[in-house]
């Protein structure tokens, strides 16, 4: 009798099959993304393609970067010396019988000089707007329209904080959050952390909220609270169906709002943290008294 947990040769290569169908479909979807990225970074979809291209089979020819590439024959030349102007595509010095090659630049350094171009660019910017920059009153709020704006304003508040740092978040936000406010906090800058849901690591005075799993049904998702200095704040909230609501602001109305609320969340967690017993006897297991803010009784 056949051992029933014995695998025949055809199961094997079915295995094999979905192994290599899921290895593929996770490749495009890291290349789909790879692209996204690079025309942020102000490249054209056309020289993404062709870089990443060229990264998987170099070194190939124009022919073979547009087969690999999926860009048009007709438009491989130009987008390859478009990318060789850039010093992110060189030719190779002798080509084949199929025709010339080409070769990409590393990642690394094609990161690297992405970087230094962006710093440098922005540096002899900078002065110039200055010179012709009407002041306006600092006092508008201004929309982020997506996760990837909300973290690189969050970051940027994070670096540039002078003296504190008041923080309310969950897990996925910290974990985007943490190199930046480590860095912070090593730079002496005081910071106060409260956490929704127990915490795995602390920074700067780091407190739990009790409530993480009643608040995220009652708000419908989680939020981020974040001011520095006292003078700039960012909220942002992330809904379970996956939208974002977010913007920052240097108010001063709209930075002591939010500044209070994370102070008065940082009180509460202490009370609750060393007068538990007596908390959850006067309001309930699920402190369900205490957040009934229409009843001053209960």
């Amino acid at each position: 009798m056949a051992n029933s947990e014995s695998t025949s040769p055809q199961n094997e290569k079915s295995c094999l099959g979905l192994t290599k169908m899921s290895r593929a479909k996770q490749t495009m979807q890291q290349t789909d993304e790879a692209i996204a990225i690079i025309q942020r970074l102000g490249f054209t979809a056309y020289e993404a393609k062709t870089y990443l291209g060229l990264l998987a089979c170099q070194p190939a020819t124009a022919y073979e970067v547009a087969k690999q590439s999926t860009v048009p024959s007709s438009k491989i030349y130009e987008t390859l010396n478009r990318l060789m102007s850039k010093g992110i595509v060189q030719p190779t010095l002798s080509a084949t019988e199929h025709g010339q090659q080409y070769v990409a630049l590393h990642p690394y350094d094609f990161s690297e000089q992405i970087r230094e171009s962006a710093v440098s660019q922005t540096s002899q910017l900078l002065p110039l707007l200055e010179k012709i920059t009407h002041e306006v009153p600092s006092d508008f709020i201004w929309p982020l329209a997506d996760e990837n704006q909300i973290q690189n304003k969050a970051i940027e508040m994070v670096r540039q904080s002078r003296t504190n740092i008041l923080l309310s978040c969950w897990p996925q936000e910290l974990d985007w959050l943490e190199q930046a406010l480590l860095k912070a906090e090593s730079r002496g800058i005081k910071i106060a952390l409260v956490h929704f849901g127990k915490p795995t690591r602390n920074i700067g005075a780091t407190y739990h909220h009790p409530e993480e799993k009643t608040l995220y049904e009652e708000k419908g998702g989680r939020g981020l609270t974040l001011v520095t200095d006292s003078n700039a704040v960012l909220i942002a909230n992330f809904e379970k169906a996956g939208g974002v609501d977010a913007s920052w602001s240097k108010n001063t109305a709209f930075v002591t709002v939010a500044e209070d609320y994370v102070k008065h969340d940082v009180y509460i967690t202490k009370v609750t943290r060393f007068l538990e017993p007596a908390m959850l006897a006067r309001f309930g297991q699920q402190y369900e008294k205490l957040r009934d803010v229409f009843n001053a009784d209960s």
